[in-house]
């Protein structure tokens, strides 16, 4: 039960925070010369990283409208989980991998902000922790429900799944020292 008001409270900060982005976007479209509410200096910078053509890459869609669906989709099945329904396990699956794919997303996201935009989104760093969190809730779900094969029923009993999603947002919290101290 915990797990699953946890997942709710990621997914309703990844919406708020996708949504402040979706609004930022539209100020950036209207006047590119904008000043971002996070645009704290030249390293604290989202207009700079939201300006960037990494910040939409499939066919133009801002990333963040992506980032919406994927976190109301979770919410939705978050609060359903809450509220006692039975997710079949297609479905915690298939959430499963699209988180998976969102966190490699991520990654090379973080990466390009760091190495290559050289500025970074406060927002996005709470979205990449939104989607830690969430890895971190739908993988123990999915695992300790024997979807995931038996290796990962015993990782996920063993609390080795935690430590995976802990480790990731670590690495990235290092790529983005490493890449903005650069």
């Amino acid at each position: 039960m915990t797990q699953w008001f946890l997942a709710l409270a990621a997914s309703v900060t990844g919406i708020v925070l996708t949504g402040i982005q979706i609004v930022e976007r539209i100020s950036i479209a209207q006047d590119p010369a904008a000043s971002l509410m996070c645009d704290v200096n030249s390293v604290l910078a989202c207009s700079t990283v939201l300006g960037s053509w990494q910040s939409s890459v499939m066919a133009g869609i801002p990333n963040a409208f992506i980032g919406a669906v994927l976190f109301s989709i979770a919410a939705s099945a978050s609060f359903a989980a809450l509220l006692g329904s039975t997710l079949t396990r297609g479905f915690i699956t298939v959430l499963w991998a699209v988180i998976v794919v969102f966190a490699l997303f991520d990654t090379w996201f973080m990466v390009q902000t760091a190495f290559v935009i050289q500025a970074l989104c406060l927002w996005c760093i709470g979205i990449g922790t939104a989607i830690a969190i969430l890895g971190a809730v739908f993988t123990r779900a999915a695992a300790s429900s024997g979807y995931l094969g038996a290796a990962m029923k015993e990782a996920a009993r063993a609390g080795v799944d935690l430590f995976a999603w802990l480790g990731w947002w670590v690495i990235i919290a290092g790529l983005l020292v490493v890449g903005l101290a650069s």
